[in-house]
């Protein structure tokens, strides 16, 4: 599978990249083309270090991957995701989106602030064309954690859409990773839920002392 990563070259794209590199294609994707290279080639020598055989990670501008890919992943602040996609919708056809997009602001604490739409899932959905499949997930999982190759992640990981062919290629993404579990979230307008979860948890750790906090059902 061909995986996009727009965003690809900030902290929490680099934890997926190299979980998913040893049996994806990986296009890490950055307005920056010569940035997106070069970041390309960090992560291929990190794998290459430990000892790990990948399939290729390439570096590239946005537009390019996003023809080539089969699924694209928003690893992008929500304040910049909405530009971006208008921009770069009439590119988009039948691909699997996964949105990892959060609508918050910093008061004193972390807010929650969706759009008019319920959440970030629902407005990027109206954004991009109907044959786009938008899935939201992986919003609450530790970027630093997921990009050390030493940990396993005993998270949960709540899978939201409106698609079950693509809902299901994401919780097999996601059962890639070590010990995470994937959990069926319902349809896409259930996603509000699962984003407000970001700014309790940033907030419940600040309170508390904490990091990276992730959620697990039990």
């Amino acid at each position: 599978m061909k995986i996009a990563m727009l965003g690809g070259t900030g902290s929490i794209g680099e934890g997926f990249v190299l979980r998913w590199a040893e049996k994806h294609e990986i296009l890490v994707c950055s307005r920056e083309i010569e940035r997106a290279v070069n970041v390309a080639c960090d992560y291929t020598n990190i794998l290459s270090n430990k000892g790990i055989q990948c399939c290729t990670i390439t570096g590239c501008g946005n537009e390019a991957a996003i023809k080539d890919a089969d699924v694209v992943v928003l690893s992008v602040p929500y304040q910049g995701v909405i530009s971006l996609l208008e921009k770069l919708s009439p590119l988009f056809k039948d691909q699997i989106v996964i949105s990892l997009v959060v609508p918050m602001k910093k008061n004193k604490w972390f807010e929650y602030t969706p759009p008019k739409q319920g959440s970030a899932a629902l407005e990027i959905q109206e954004i991009l064309p109907k044959t786009v499949k938008v899935i939201s997930s992986y919003h609450n999982v530790s970027a630093r954690k997921l990009a050390n190759l030493e940990l396993s992640l005993d998270y949960d990981v709540v899978v939201c859409g409106d698609d079950d062919k693509a809902k299901k290629t994401v919780m097999d993404l996601t059962h890639e990773i070590k010990n995470l579990r994937p959990l069926d979230g319902g349809g896409l307008a259930s996603s509000y839920m699962i984003e407000s979860l970001t700014p309790f948890l940033i907030n419940l750790a600040i309170r508390n002392g904490l990091s990276d906090l992730g959620v697990k059902f039990v």
